[in-house]
């Protein structure tokens, strides 16, 4: 039996560029519409046939893995992009906030499902030094007067990581356009650890 091939993707689409194919990115659209689709639902979204996602992944839980491996990924990449060790904390800050914006805006909501604990632990494995960079950005704005040293880094990095979240949600329900959203978690968080 021929496999369907994934669905066409638009040029330049981020999904793609975080899951990597056009199936993948497709499921990942969707969950972020609604977060508890079945595989029939996501298959539907894709554009394929349910035995074509399950020949892909072989249950829901392989599916949500795969998708949150990639976003794991994505997250490392658009840490690195924004070159947190160049410029001063607050043009690191803001270099970001751009970078992980771009990334919560089709990654953001996978961080709401459930996943095996074992799967978890490894992503959170690979994201450790990525997590541990972003506290040292607040470190160096702390060290060089820009930022509260009242914050405490893992609070910085919790803020961080749920008001993404959160501001992917209110861009999926329609409460807050990607724009909006962008600038007033951006506003938030600049608010809450600079010293001005």
């Amino acid at each position: 039996m021929p496999v369907e091939p994934p669905p066409p993707s638009k040029p330049g689409d981020p999904s793609v560029a975080v899951f990597g194919d056009g199936l993948a990115a497709a499921a990942a659209r969707h969950l972020a519409l609604a977060p508890a689709a079945s595989m029939q639902d996501l298959a539907a979204a894709a554009g394929v046939s349910r035995a074509t996602l399950f020949r892909r992944f072989p249950s829901r839980a392989a599916l949500v893995a795969e998708l949150c491996r990639a976003a794991a990924q994505g997250f490392v990449r658009a840490v690195d992009d924004a070159a947190l060790d160049r410029g001063t904390p607050p043009q690191a800050l803001d270099r970001l906030l751009d970078s992980l914006s771009r990334l919560a805006a089709v990654a953001g909501l996978l961080g709401l499902q459930p996943l095996d604990q074992h799967v978890e632990a490894s992503l959170l494995t690979e994201t450790a030094a990525t997590e541990e960079s972003i506290r040292g950005l607040l470190v160096r704005g702390q060290e060089s007067g820009h930022f509260r040293v009242d914050v405490d880094p893992e609070w910085f990095l919790s803020m961080l990581t749920w008001l993404m979240v959160g501001a992917a949600d209110s861009v999926r329900q329609g409460r807050l356009t990607p724009a909006t959203a962008h600038r007033q978690l951006a506003a938030t968080i600049t608010a809450g650890v600079r010293r001005d």
